[in-house]
């Protein structure tokens, strides 16, 4: 069974809620993308896995050869926006312009044209469904921003937990994070903070849970989970927990992962997902 592995491209101060949402004071904090996506880059070289990453434009245009590196190891690029604004915060021309603006400076360091896009923060929820015509209008074949789930950050309990298409004609496909459902509740088990929360036995059993029922799971990531070591600028207690906690396992836990998983981009699950109509005018 093959599992998407995604890659959230971003600084670890654009991950924090506090200092994401100020972008203007970026420029003042130490900069380690580069240093902690190339130790996940050899990870995955090791692994012999290929990823999705979802890359942040302003990222793209401070490290183009970061993003080059990435594409040339043959990993998918997609879109991640371009200031790490949630999309409900946002109107539709306020999105509209915050996607050309990332995709144009993601295609420019990439050499090659974003199909899919994530939103910041898993932000596009049953209020700001309208993002996903955008995307469509603006050439984008999937959104993988879509979280089963409710946590005080994001979530979306009501949407379908399986890849469906969110638009009528189907011809875009949306990818949600993977969760489980138990006692009624779906339960995230997608990556990130839950692959550094849950012991790597009960993550490991989710996902083969999800496979046994012909499921494939979508997992992410941040670099700056690889990186243990980057700053904490007076983060607030909700922030040392969820952004800071288990930092020191993410890479062992990573590499169990993709030992006992078989994992790719998720342009690799696209074409299953498409309808009969699509797939026969291709």
């Amino acid at each position: 069974m093959l599992n998407a592995l995604t890659i959230d491209l971003e600084d670890w101060y654009q991950g924090l809620t506090s200092t994401g949402r100020q972008p203007e004071r970026w420029p003042d904090y130490e900069d380690r993308v580069v240093e902690s996506t190339g130790r996940l880059l050899s990870v995955l070289e090791r692994a012999r896995v290929q990823a999705t990453f979802f890359v942040l434009g302003y990222v793209a245009d401070q490290f183009p050869g970061l993003v080059r590196q990435v594409a040339d190891a043959g990993h998918e690029i997609a879109l991640h926006g371009y200031l790490h604004r949630q999309v409900y915060r946002l109107s539709r021309d306020e999105f509209r312009a915050e996607i050309e603006r990332g995709r144009d400076a993601v295609q420019a360091a990439a050499g090659q044209r974003p199909l899919g896009y994530r939103a910041p923060m898993f932000s596009i929820n049953d209020s700001a469904l309208w993002a996903l015509e955008v995307l469509r209008d603006l050439g984008f074949c999937y959104d993988s921003s879509v979280f089963p789930t409710r946590n005080m950050l994001y979530g979306y309990p009501q949407a379908p937990r399986f890849p469906y298409h969110p638009l009528a004609n189907g011809d875009f496909v949306e990818f949600p994070l993977s969760t489980v459902r138990l006692l009624g509740v779906n339960w995230p088990l997608a990556g990130g903070f839950y692959l550094r929360l849950l012991p790597y036995p009960l993550f490991r059993a989710g996902l083969r849970r999800l496979n046994r029922q012909g499921r494939s799971a979508i997992v992410y990531l941040h670099p700056w989970e690889m990186d243990p070591g980057h700053p904490r600028p007076n983060p607030t207690p909700r922030e040392r927990f969820t952004h800071y906690h288990g930092l020191k396992r993410t890479e062992t836990k990573l590499t169990r992962l993709l030992q006992d998983f078989e994992f790719g981009p998720l342009a690799r699950l696209l074409p299953g997902y498409l309808r009969a109509e699509d797939q026969a005018q291709e």
